[in-house]
């Protein structure tokens, strides 16, 4: 195979959950249906960007993430991954990889593995539909998808467990009708995806939570096509808490005592009128979402309570740069 561009640098964006991801098979498919938003800030500082480099005079592979060697079970995923897509491409080439995340509060390997394929089908001129490069990426994150596609996606899996993705809403439409703010928490640690997924299902009432996301996706699908972005909201922070709940049960907390208080103070808004709703990933950060035009109302519920919320918005799916 002749490769004529030898590099590429990409940026994408994390993901948070409108649907919450919990639950995964050994080779990380999803249990049920998801939704999710990729995110950024305002300046899209908020990324994660990766360099592949490719080495036409040596074979092996080097990996590394914020300066690290790519390392543990994921990493190894990753480097699995890696080696199938140039099977697939009949290449035979070494590769430097270097990506580095950027302000990222939310868990980055959605953003790091969507980086990673689109910039490997950028610089070995493959020319992969986002289709493949997603597949590829969901084999080193199971929520990879959210950040190949941007604006809010899907990931589907089927009823022989074959999982692929959809876009529903652009980051455009989105950040016409919505807004996010930003609360990080400065824990020293966070509960990793592994810990979640692993935890969920131990929960006995797992299975029910299984038997809801079908209804919680066809609410939230119903209103997007209707603009209800409120009946959005609504069912994607009910998921949310449900799944939070779940874990808490079973001894994993996400939402420490801070986090919790944020989700209280929240809830204390929307009884004075206030339109704002709080989804949680895995991360220590919960976004606020709301309608644009009550903007103003939440800054100010907010900073009432003590907070300094950091403006986000709906961000694109992965680009090369």
């Amino acid at each position: 195979m002749n490769i004529l561009k030898k590099e590429s640098t990409v940026i994408a964006y994390p993901t948070i959950p409108i649907i919450f991801l919990g639950g995964i098979t050994e080779d990380r498919k999803p249990l049920h249906d998801v939704i999710g938003l990729a995110v950024t800030d305002q300046k899209e500082i908020v990324r994660t960007e990766t360099n592949v480099k490719v080495l036409s005079s040596q074979y092996k592979i080097n990996f590394l993430v914020d300066g690290k060697s790519i390392t543990g079970k994921r990493g190894n995923n990753a480097l699995t991954s890696v080696k199938e897509f140039l099977k697939k491409s009949d290449v035979n080439v070494g590769l430097d990889i270097e990506s580095r995340n950027y302000e990222i509060k939310s868990g980055s390997s959605d953003s790091g593995m969507a980086a990673l394929f689109t910039a490997l089908n950028d610089a070995l001129e493959t020319n992969y539909p986002i289709e493949e490069i997603a597949k590829y990426a969901m084999k080193g994150s199971e929520s990879a998808i959210r950040s190949v596609y941007g604006g809010m996606s899907k990931i589907i899996v089927d009823q022989d467990s074959e999982v692929f993705g959809i876009k529903l809403a652009s980051e455009e439409e989105l950040n016409n009708h919505i807004g996010i703010f930003a609360i990080p928490f400065n824990y020293s640690f966070r509960v990793s995806a592994d810990e979640i997924h692993s935890a969920v299902v131990k929960n006995p009432h797992f299975k029910y939570r299984l038997e809801r996301i079908p209804e919680w996706t066809k609410n939230i699908e119903q209103a997007l096509e209707r603009r209800d972005f409120i009946t959005v909201l609504k069912n994607a922070e009910e998921n949310i808490r449900n799944a939070h709940d779940l874990l808490e049960d079973v001894g994993v907390k996400v939402r420490r005592k801070e986090m919790m208080n944020c989700c209280l103070d929240i809830e204390d808004m929307r009884r004075e009128g206030i339109e704002a709703y709080y989804l949680i990933g895995g991360g220590n950060m919960i976004s606020v979402v709301f309608p644009n035009e009550q903007e103003d109302l939440v800054l100010s519920g907010l900073k009432k309570k003590g907070y300094n919320p950091l403006r986000y918005k709906v961000a694109s799916g992965a680009k090369v740069i």
